[in-house]
């Protein structure tokens, strides 16, 4: 039973792999973005990646940044987001990377609450880290939990 799952694995990251080094042409540019317009689910996501995953920059990773704010909105099946990031490091550094964009300001909130508080029984690790990657978006500074009111000591003037 080992050796099916492990044959699985090694064929996900040898695709994933190919993809990454693949270009993006013209047509695949053309071609991912019509495809990213149909995606209705996390399976229909990731099969997109996979097919075009090589086209993620500019107004493709747009679409793919809005796509998976839109799912993870909606919070639908999240079972299966969670478990296909748990088997493909790459697709689950995908998702996390777009939850993490500048474009995804606006529904943070929201995907930090459904993770917070309709976490599916069994993926507390999981909602932990999308919690986590909603809150601490790349490269946003870091805020204090509290506000520092300790007085400043002023030096007296030299005379």
């Amino acid at each position: 039973m080992r050796i099916p799952a492990l044959l699985v694995a090694t064929l996900v990251a040898a695709t994933t792999a190919a993809a990454a080094d693949r270009p993006c042409t013209k047509g695949d540019a053309a071609a991912a973005g019509k495809a990213i317009d149909r995606v209705m689910s996390w399976q229909q996501l990731r099969k997109s990646w996979q097919d075009y995953g090589q086209c993620d920059s500019g107004a493709t990773a747009d679409l793919y940044t809005d796509t998976i704010l839109r799912l993870a909105v909606d919070w639908k099946d999240v079972d299966a987001l969670a478990s296909e990031m748990k088997t493909d490091r790459g697709y689950h550094d995908f998702v996390l990377s777009h939850l993490k964009n500048d474009a995804a300001k606006e529904d943070r909130d929201a995907v930090y609450s459904r993770a917070k508080k309709s976490c599916p029984a069994g993926h507390d690790a999981f909602c932990a880290e999308i919690a986590a990657a909603v809150k601490s978006p790349a490269g946003a500074r870091a805020e204090p939990d509290t506000l520092d009111l300790t007085p400043i000591r002023i030096q007296p003037a030299k005379k």
